[in-house]
């Protein structure tokens, strides 16, 4: 697991916490060249789920009916239950759950699987700034590389 080189004291990116530790919306940068933000669950998230990260720092599984409500996405290297507090990794090298079948090194959507993205082109639901590094054989885990990325609406690719 990355983690953090910025300063901020008691940052362990592996922890959840049930009542805030940090300001929601803290970020720091990790030793994979990325960053993580600190965030609540607005419901419960699984390991390696991408992220809607809204507006106010809540979270939720990202899917393709609630994608236009991102400010950004993330991605958790650990499960958050709901209501706890946690970090999302919004760059550098997340483990991130794809579809099967899913080719690296392409642009990748949202799914009607909440958490889960895919190569498979889906109107106004294209996730901008991340690509697989490998084939993903079946529906599956894999390392992405991701650079800041967010939901491009009105774009099909």
């Amino acid at each position: 697991m990355t983690v953090s080189t910025t300063g901020v004291i008691g940052v362990a990116l592996g922890n959840t916490d049930t009542s805030p530790q940090f300001n929601v919306g803290t970020t720091v940068n990790l030793d994979d060249g990325g960053q993580a933000v600190y965030v609540q669950a607005a419901s419960t998230v699984a390991q390696y789920d991408a992220v809607s990260v809204r507006f106010n720092n809540t979270v939720v599984p990202i899917s393709t009916t609630n994608s236009a409500n991102s400010k950004a996405v993330g991605f958790a290297q650990v499960s958050i239950a709901s209501a706890a507090y946690g970090w999302v990794q919004i760059g550098g090298k997340p483990v991130v759950k794809l579809a099967a079948s899913c080719l690296p090194a392409v642009p990748l959507y949202t799914t009607a699987t909440a958490g889960t993205l895919d190569d498979a082109v889906v109107s106004g639901c294209l996730v901008a700034g991340i690509v697989a590094l490998s084939t993903a054989s079946g529906a599956t885990a894999l390392t992405c590389v991701a650079g800041y990325p967010h939901v491009l609406t009105g774009a099909a690719g």
